[in-house]
Protein backbone atom coordinates (compact mmCIF):
# COMPACT_ATOMS: atom_id res chain seq x y z
CA UNK A 1 0.00 0.00 0.00
CA UNK A 2 2.52 2.55 -1.19
CA UNK A 3 -0.16 5.22 -1.63
CA UNK A 4 -0.38 5.52 2.18
CA UNK A 5 1.41 8.48 3.72
CA UNK A 6 1.64 9.78 7.26
CA UNK A 7 1.01 13.39 8.28
CA UNK A 8 3.81 14.74 10.42
CA UNK A 9 2.91 16.60 13.63
CA UNK A 10 -0.44 14.81 13.93
CA UNK A 11 -1.71 11.26 14.32
CA UNK A 12 -3.33 10.89 10.94
CA UNK A 13 -2.85 9.21 7.60
CA UNK A 14 -3.64 10.26 4.04
CA UNK A 15 -3.74 8.77 0.54
CA UNK A 16 -1.77 9.95 -2.47
CA UNK A 17 -4.31 10.36 -5.30
CA UNK A 18 -2.18 12.49 -7.66
CA UNK A 19 1.50 13.44 -7.64
CA UNK A 20 0.55 16.76 -6.02
CA UNK A 21 -2.61 15.89 -4.08
CA UNK A 22 -3.56 13.83 -1.02
CA UNK A 23 -6.96 12.82 0.33
CA UNK A 24 -7.46 12.76 4.10
CA UNK A 25 -9.99 13.49 6.87
CA UNK A 26 -11.06 17.05 7.65
CA UNK A 27 -11.08 16.43 11.41
CA UNK A 28 -7.29 16.02 11.32
CA UNK A 29 -6.94 19.78 10.80
CA UNK A 30 -8.44 21.42 13.85
CA UNK A 31 -5.58 23.88 14.29
CA UNK A 32 -3.43 25.71 11.71
CA UNK A 33 0.22 24.73 11.64
CA UNK A 34 3.05 24.05 9.21
CA UNK A 35 2.12 20.62 7.87
CA UNK A 36 4.31 18.14 6.05
CA UNK A 37 3.86 14.58 4.84
CA UNK A 38 6.16 11.58 4.94
CA UNK A 39 6.05 9.39 1.81
CA UNK A 40 7.69 6.18 0.65
CA UNK A 41 8.31 4.49 4.00
CA UNK A 42 6.34 1.85 5.91
CA UNK A 43 7.74 3.27 9.15
CA UNK A 44 5.84 5.97 11.02
CA UNK A 45 9.17 7.29 12.27
CA UNK A 46 9.83 8.17 8.63
CA UNK A 47 13.17 6.38 8.32
CA UNK A 48 14.15 6.54 4.67
CA UNK A 49 11.07 8.60 3.80
CA UNK A 50 10.66 11.60 1.57
CA UNK A 51 9.25 14.58 3.48
CA UNK A 52 7.32 17.20 1.49
CA UNK A 53 5.66 20.31 2.98
CA UNK A 54 1.94 20.85 2.44
CA UNK A 55 1.18 24.01 0.51
CA UNK A 56 -2.58 24.12 1.00
CA UNK A 57 -5.28 22.40 3.08
CA UNK A 58 -8.78 22.43 1.55
CA UNK A 59 -11.51 21.25 3.92
CA UNK A 60 -14.86 20.23 2.44
CA UNK A 61 -17.18 23.26 2.79
CA UNK A 62 -19.96 21.10 4.26
CA UNK A 63 -17.76 19.41 6.87
CA UNK A 64 -19.62 19.16 10.16
CA UNK A 65 -17.26 18.51 13.05
CA UNK A 66 -20.09 17.47 15.35
CA UNK A 67 -21.77 14.96 13.05
CA UNK A 68 -18.54 14.17 11.16
CA UNK A 69 -20.45 14.52 7.89
CA UNK A 70 -18.32 15.28 4.79
CA UNK A 71 -15.22 14.48 6.87
CA UNK A 72 -12.76 14.93 4.03
CA UNK A 73 -9.96 17.29 3.03
CA UNK A 74 -7.56 17.72 0.13
CA UNK A 75 -3.88 18.48 0.70
CA UNK A 76 -1.80 20.12 -1.99
CA UNK A 77 1.91 19.33 -1.85
CA UNK A 78 4.45 22.13 -2.25
CA UNK A 79 6.22 20.08 -4.94
CA UNK A 80 5.05 17.01 -6.88
CA UNK A 81 5.90 13.64 -5.33
CA UNK A 82 8.20 11.59 -7.58
CA UNK A 83 6.52 8.31 -8.51
CA UNK A 84 8.59 5.22 -7.67
CA UNK A 85 8.24 1.64 -6.46
CA UNK A 86 7.49 2.96 -2.95
CA UNK A 87 5.51 6.09 -3.90
CA UNK A 88 2.38 5.42 -5.96
CA UNK A 89 -1.12 6.82 -6.33
CA UNK A 90 -4.45 5.14 -5.60
CA UNK A 91 -7.24 5.37 -8.20
CA UNK A 92 -10.23 7.61 -7.58
CA UNK A 93 -13.64 6.11 -8.34
CA UNK A 94 -16.19 7.90 -10.51
CA UNK A 95 -19.21 9.37 -8.65
CA UNK A 96 -21.30 6.38 -9.80
CA UNK A 97 -18.71 3.68 -9.09
CA UNK A 98 -20.26 0.76 -7.21
CA UNK A 99 -18.16 -1.14 -4.68
CA UNK A 100 -19.39 -4.72 -4.43
CA UNK A 101 -19.97 -6.20 -0.99
CA UNK A 102 -17.75 -9.18 -1.71
CA UNK A 103 -14.93 -7.00 -3.08
CA UNK A 104 -11.41 -7.48 -1.72
CA UNK A 105 -10.94 -4.43 0.52
CA UNK A 106 -8.21 -3.33 2.90
CA UNK A 107 -7.69 -0.70 5.55
CA UNK A 108 -4.21 0.56 6.34
CA UNK A 109 -2.51 2.91 8.76
CA UNK A 110 -0.11 3.48 11.62
CA UNK A 111 -2.85 3.69 14.27
CA UNK A 112 -3.28 1.71 17.48
CA UNK A 113 -3.57 -2.05 17.01
CA UNK A 114 -6.11 -2.29 19.82
CA UNK A 115 -8.42 0.08 21.67
CA UNK A 116 -6.32 2.09 24.11
CA UNK A 117 -3.07 0.82 22.59
CA UNK A 118 -0.10 2.81 21.36
CA UNK A 119 0.51 3.78 17.74
CA UNK A 120 2.22 1.28 15.44
CA UNK A 121 5.60 2.22 13.94
CA UNK A 122 5.22 -0.23 11.04
CA UNK A 123 2.39 0.33 8.54
CA UNK A 124 -0.41 -2.15 9.27
CA UNK A 125 -3.11 -3.44 6.93
CA UNK A 126 -6.13 -5.68 7.38
CA UNK A 127 -8.69 -7.17 5.04
CA UNK A 128 -12.25 -6.01 5.73
CA UNK A 129 -15.70 -6.31 4.22
CA UNK A 130 -17.98 -3.49 3.10
CA UNK A 131 -21.02 -3.56 5.40
CA UNK A 132 -24.51 -3.03 3.97
CA UNK A 133 -25.71 0.49 4.77
CA UNK A 134 -28.94 -0.84 6.32
CA UNK A 135 -26.99 -3.19 8.61
CA UNK A 136 -24.68 -0.40 9.72
CA UNK A 137 -27.68 1.87 10.32
CA UNK A 138 -28.86 -0.64 12.93
CA UNK A 139 -25.62 0.01 14.83
CA UNK A 140 -25.30 3.77 14.41
CA UNK A 141 -28.84 5.00 13.67
CA UNK A 142 -29.18 8.59 12.48
CA UNK A 143 -25.48 9.27 13.11
CA UNK A 144 -24.78 7.47 9.83
CA UNK A 145 -25.45 9.69 6.80
CA UNK A 146 -25.49 8.79 3.11
CA UNK A 147 -22.03 10.37 2.82
CA UNK A 148 -20.66 7.66 5.10
CA UNK A 149 -20.04 3.95 4.62
CA UNK A 150 -19.08 1.15 6.98
CA UNK A 151 -16.42 -1.52 6.66
CA UNK A 152 -14.97 -4.15 8.94
CA UNK A 153 -16.48 -7.28 10.45
CA UNK A 154 -19.77 -7.20 12.34
CA UNK A 155 -18.31 -9.82 14.67
CA UNK A 156 -15.53 -7.33 15.49
CA UNK A 157 -11.78 -7.79 15.59
CA UNK A 158 -10.63 -5.93 12.46
CA UNK A 159 -11.00 -2.18 12.44
CA UNK A 160 -9.29 1.15 12.14
CA UNK A 161 -8.39 2.83 15.43
CA UNK A 162 -6.89 5.98 16.93
CA UNK A 163 -4.19 7.28 14.60
CA UNK A 164 -5.68 5.77 11.43
CA UNK A 165 -7.92 8.77 10.66
CA UNK A 166 -7.59 10.10 7.13
CA UNK A 167 -6.13 6.86 5.81
CA UNK A 168 -7.65 4.75 3.06
CA UNK A 169 -10.23 2.04 2.68
CA UNK A 170 -9.22 0.60 -0.70
CA UNK A 171 -10.95 -2.05 -2.79
CA UNK A 172 -9.75 -3.99 -5.80
CA UNK A 173 -12.05 -3.99 -8.82
CA UNK A 174 -12.43 -6.76 -11.40
CA UNK A 175 -9.58 -5.31 -13.49
CA UNK A 176 -7.22 -5.66 -10.51
CA UNK A 177 -6.85 -1.92 -9.91
CA UNK A 178 -7.08 -0.48 -6.39
CA UNK A 179 -9.68 2.23 -5.86
CA UNK A 180 -10.10 4.34 -2.75
CA UNK A 181 -13.63 3.68 -1.48
CA UNK A 182 -13.48 5.48 1.85
CA UNK A 183 -11.52 7.83 4.10
CA UNK A 184 -11.12 6.64 7.70
CA UNK A 185 -13.36 8.88 9.81
CA UNK A 186 -14.88 7.57 13.07
CA UNK A 187 -16.42 4.64 14.93
CA UNK A 188 -17.55 3.37 18.32
CA UNK A 189 -14.36 2.11 19.92
CA UNK A 190 -12.06 -0.13 17.87
CA UNK A 191 -13.02 -3.57 16.61
CA UNK A 192 -16.08 -3.85 18.85
CA UNK A 193 -18.76 -6.42 18.02
CA UNK A 194 -21.58 -4.81 16.04
CA UNK A 195 -19.76 -1.50 15.53
CA UNK A 196 -17.71 -1.48 12.32
CA UNK A 197 -15.54 1.48 11.29
CA UNK A 198 -17.16 4.45 9.57
CA UNK A 199 -15.60 6.02 6.49
CA UNK A 200 -16.34 9.07 4.35
CA UNK A 201 -17.80 7.70 1.12
CA UNK A 202 -15.46 8.88 -1.66
CA UNK A 203 -18.10 8.62 -4.40
CA UNK A 204 -20.20 11.15 -2.42
CA UNK A 205 -17.41 13.76 -2.49
CA UNK A 206 -15.96 12.89 -5.91
CA UNK A 207 -17.49 15.90 -7.69
CA UNK A 208 -16.04 18.21 -5.04
CA UNK A 209 -12.60 16.61 -5.53
CA UNK A 210 -12.92 17.25 -9.28
CA UNK A 211 -13.06 21.00 -8.63
CA UNK A 212 -9.39 20.90 -7.66
CA UNK A 213 -7.92 17.92 -9.47
CA UNK A 214 -7.39 17.92 -13.24
CA UNK A 215 -9.32 14.67 -13.71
Amino acid sequence: HYFCVTLLLYRCGATLIHNKWLLTAAHCFKSPTDWAVSLGSVLRSGAGALVIPIQRVIIHPEFNGTRMDHDVALLELAVPAPMSYTIQTACLPSPVHSFLQNAECYIAGWGSMKEGGSLANLLQKAEVKIIEQADCQLSYGDALTQNMMCAGLMEGGRDTCLGDSGGPLTCRDLSGRWFIAGVTSWGHGCGRVGFPGVYTRVTSVRKWISKYLPF
